[in-house]
């Protein structure tokens, strides 16, 4: 799927930047504050990039962000900084600080084998686009993902795999050797860029966007591996991960859908089962199957994205409205009143009072 670039009077960014799919999942909502400081590192105000009601100053470390949406703003973020290398550069800017727990857990492990392994382990912390997978082929530790659930595009994929490799040359202090770097998305113009990052052989238009590790390089000790604070760690992250909607659980993923949607109109199943690559005969028997309703869905995570933007004082009415696909704030008002039992300048005002 080719996303359309936004206009601008600075040339366009390659196409393979805007190759992707429409993705479904979550990222944690600290990739968007490492953004946000990357932006500002640049010299470029962050709300001139991201959305304007999103405070990420204090961001909670097990706080949660759209997929799709992340994706978008990286290609933002690349028009307004006109660097098609964001996500390589981005990548090498994120430490295992900004995982919250996870990050730490780590830190605490013995050696890179184990740190990786964790990585895979708890990768539905970090995305739950396309499951993280590991496996050993030719002498390598090999960590990949597919495109069963959409190709989120090369500025995901590559910040992803920079961030990795950024990850295990700072916690063992030495620059790890690389076998391989595979990418599935359509190769850039100049591979110099990242032959010298990584070091290594870097193939795109593959099968899996994947990282050969030899490994021998998995004993690598960590310089701050910890057992026991590796132990509290985890008891941590193991409560995270249980507190996350099951990957495959299609009532959060049906309301993912219609909020990335609402602005160009209230979605219809057929958009929404499309979006999840199901056909609508599908789709309607597994809600059925699960005692689920569509437009009840549909109601509720309408309601969620417009009290989400009605907490912004700075929109009016007739823009949130706008933002969920009404071309009228009157028709807004009618649906959100029967969503919440009041109109929504009554719910903005109780807000206020409320403090």
């Amino acid at each position: 799927m080719l996303v359309v670039p936004n206009s601008s009077s600075r040339p366009p960014l390659p196409p393979r930047l805007y190759e992707r799919d429409v993705v479904q999942g979550m990222v944690p909502l600290t990739l968007v504050r490492v953004l946000s400081q990357y932006l500002q590192s640049k010299g470029v105000a962050p709300d001139e990039v991201l959305p304007r009601d999103l405070d990420v100053g204090d961001a909670n470390q097990l706080g949660r962000f759209s997929a799709e949406a992340y994706c978008q703003l990286l290609i933002k973020a690349a028009e307004r900084l006109h660097d098609p290398l964001l996500g390589l550069h981005l990548g090498q800017t994120i430490q295992p600080a900004h995982l919250g727990a996870l990050g730490y857990v780590l830190l605490a492990c013995e050696n890179l084998g184990g740190a990786l392994q964790r990585i895979q382990r708890y990768h539905r912390l970090v995305h739950d686009i396309n499951p993280v997978q590991h496996r050993i082929e030719g002498g390598n530790l090999e960590l990949q993902w597919g495109i069963a659930h959409g190709k989120p595009g090369a500025l995901f994929d590559e910040s992803g795999i920079a961030g990795l490799v950024q990850f295990g040359r700072d916690v063992c202090a030495q620059q790890l050797p690389l076998a391989q770097v595979d990418f599935v998305n359509p190769p850039p113009a100049d591979l110099r860029p990242y032959q010298a990052y990584f070091d290594c052989p870097v193939r795109f238009n593959q099968p899996m966007t994947r990282l050969a590790i030899p490994l021998g390089s998995l004993m690598a000790p960590l310089r701050q591996a910890d057992p026991m604070l590796l132990k509290l760690m985890e008891e941590q992250v193991d409560a995270a991960m249980a507190r996350l909607p099951d990957a495959g659980d299609l009532a959060e993923m049906t309301r993912r859908v219609v909020a990335h949607l609402a602005p160009h109109g209230t979605p219809e199943l057929e958009q929404v089962a499309q979006a999840l690559r199901l056909s609508p005969r599908v789709f309607y028997r597994r809600l059925a199957d699960q005692g689920l309703n569509f437009r009840d869905l549909r109601e509720t995570a309408l309601q969620q994205v417009a009290e989400l933007h009605l907490r912004d004082p700075r929109l009016t009415l007739a823009e949130v409205g706008a933002l969920l696909g009404y071309s009228e704030q009157s028709a807004f008002s009618r649906a959100f009143k029967r969503w919440s039992g009041v109109p929504p300048l009554q719910w903005r005002q109780a807000l206020v009072k409320g403090g």
